[in-house]
């Protein structure tokens, strides 16, 4: 996955923002800090440190996501 993002990052801020569009407008904002957390700390590279903290971080976007 941080592969394709990093080859097309326009299509992720794309897919996001659609993301955001077919949610609730009172979860915005929690939605959109998930997506930050998601690429805190992410470098342009696919060395092994940026795809674990990459895997890490998905992690926890998938749990603060679906909590409501």
């Amino acid at each position: 996955m941080l592969s394709l993002i990093l080859i097309n990052e326009q299509m992720f801020t794309d897919l996001k923002a659609q993301i955001l569009a077919s949610q609730a407008v009172d979860q915005h904002q929690r939605l959109a800090s998930c997506f930050d957390k998601l690429m805190a700390d992410i470098t342009r590279s696919l060395d092994s440190k940026n795809r674990d903290k990459f895997t890490q971080n998905l992690t926890i976007f998938r749990h603060d996501f679906r909590v409501k």
